[in-house]
Order: C-alpha cells, then sequence, then structure tokens
C-alpha cells in the first residue's frame, strides 16, 4: 500500500457542472459535481474554492468529501450559513460553478498502519469520510468517533459501510453523553494514527490527552481563507517551525506542530 499523497498538487481551474445539490438536514447540503481533472488528483484532507454568486465577492472554501468510484465527480458537504455557501446551496443539475482545487496538504495515511481512529465533531465529519473511505480500501480497521451537540446525526447517512462508529452528543439525547475526545484511552493501545477534524475546542482537550503523545495525530483545521493561496496570510497560524498559512500549508498538520496556546482568534 502506498502513503496517501500529503502535497499540494496544482489546483485546477474548472467550471464544473452541477450533477445534483440537496439537502440532507436542516442547514446542510450535500452538492456533487462532475469535476474529473479534480477527483483524479484529489487526497482526503484537501479543499476546494467555489466561486460564489448573490453578493459574495470571495470563493468560499469546501472540504472534499467524497470521490466517486469512477473518479469523475467530488461532493462537498456544508451547511449554508452566509450569502456565498447559501447561494451554493440553491444551486441545481445542470448549473455550472466555477472551482479550483484542489488545494492545500491533506491527511498521510502511513503505510504501517492497520488501525486509526477518526475523531469528527459536528460537519468536521465532511473531510473524514472521504479518509475512511480511502483507508477501508486499503484494508485498514477505521472507527469513528463523532460528536454534535445534540442529537443532530448530521450525514451520518453519508458514511461508508464497515467502520466502527461510536457517537456523541454534548446533551446526551443520543449515544454516549460527553466528548468525542473522552473515548481516546479506550483505543490508545491499539491504534496506529488519529486524524481529527472539528472545532477548536475539541483540538484543545485532545492536545492534552497523554495517553496519545506516542501517536501519529493530524489535525485538519478549520479556519476562514480569503485567496486560498497563502497569498493573502489571513489564515496565518504560529507552529513549532514558524508562521505558517492555513490554506498553503495546511489545512491539516501534525498536532504536536501547532501552539494550541496562540489559537484563540482562528
Amino acid at each position: 500500500m502506498s502513503t496517501t499523497p500529503v502535497h499540494m498538487n496544482s489546483p485546477q481551474h474548472i467550471r464544473a457542472e452541477v450533477v445534483s445539490s440537496c439537502q440532507i438536514a436542516d442547514g446542510l447540503h450535500l452538492l456533487h459535481v462532475h469535476a474529473p481533472t479534480i477527483a483524479t488528483t484529489a487526497s482526503p484532507g484537501q479543499f476546494a474554492m467555489l466561486q460564489c454568486a448573490g453578493g459574495a465577492f470571495l470563493r468560499r472554501p469546501l472540504s472534499i468529501h467524497r470521490v466517486s468510484n469512477d473518479k469523475t465527480k467530488i461532493s462537498f458537504l456544508f451547511a449554508a450559513l452566509g450569502k456565498g455557501t447559501q447561494w451554493i446551496a440553491q444551486t441545481k443539475a445542470g448549473d455550472k460553478i466555477d472551482v479550483l482545487g484542489p488545494m492545500g496538504n491533506g491527511f498521510e495515511l502511513l503505510p504501517s498502519s492497520r488501525e486509526i481512529l477518526l475523531l469528527a465533531g459536528g460537519l468536521g465529519i465532511a473531510p473524514l469520510v472521504f479518509l475512511a473511505e480511502q483507508a477501508l480500501e486499503h484494508g485498514m480497521r477505521v472507527s469513528l468517533a463523532y460528536g454534535t451537540a445534540t442529537n443532530q446525526r448530521c450525514g451520518i447517512q453519508l458514511l461508508p459501510q464497515g467502520l466502527h462508529l461510536i457517537e456523541f452528543t454534548d446533551d446526551g439525547s443520543y449515544g454516549k453523553h460527553g466528548l468525542v475526545t473522552e473515548c481516546i484511552p479506550d483505543f490508545s493501545d491499539c491504534t496506529d494514527q488519529i486524524f481529527a477534524c472539528g472545532p477548536l475546542p475539541m483540538y484543545r482537550a485532545l492536545s492534552q490527552q497523554s495517553s496519545i503523545k506516542e501517536h501519529n495525530v493530524q489535525v485538519s483545521l478549520e479556519t476562514r481563507m480569503a485567496c486560498g493561496l497563502g497569498v493573502c496570510y489571513g489564515c496565518t497560524i504560529n507552529t513549532t517551525s514558524g508562521l505558517k498559512q492555513v490554506c498553503h500549508h495546511g489545512p491539516v498538520f501534525n498536532m504536536s506542530d501547532i501552539v494550541w496556546s496562540e489559537m484563540a482568534a482562528i
């Protein structure tokens, strides 16, 4: 098995045709577009920048949620929270949308890994589905700890078969009552790698877990991006090796490389 590519490919600028666009939960949308040149080079954890109309000047960064088996389509799972994403959510089959991607550096699956743990907080599930599918294809055992504030279960019907799912809710309305990071002690002895995507409080809790210090832990940062190319420096963070741009050097980083005490503004 080869190692998952993590270095950024040259992004393709295309006019992609919308294959389907639908609301799968309150405010949660799933978009499929025909984009072979992006699908064939995309890696889990990378993203694309989508041009919007409707008064939105800047492109919107969306994680690549899935790549079709025939490598012709890519999917985006996102929440319609502002003008840009609301415009994207209103597209329909046959519409064209300007897409730039794949962008950024993604997750790295080590060839030696046999069992991995995924930690998803809310919409952090979006890029982890692509990763889960790739890991399962390579014969890895995949466990997913998925946490939401309440019984939302957003995107749960989109998960690939074959993974071990553990659900958490902040209010205890479904699954286990608590945070996804609470499952770490149950997996620390048998997990080769840990991958996470979610809000900053989840990452802070994860970084304080002593039982994972010997693990390869990779996190995908959710932050505002303006250019997506590392030019505007709007998504700059501090790491142990200096200042980095989330869009260009990330969005995936090794957890130990990030100076978490200075992440309050993200």
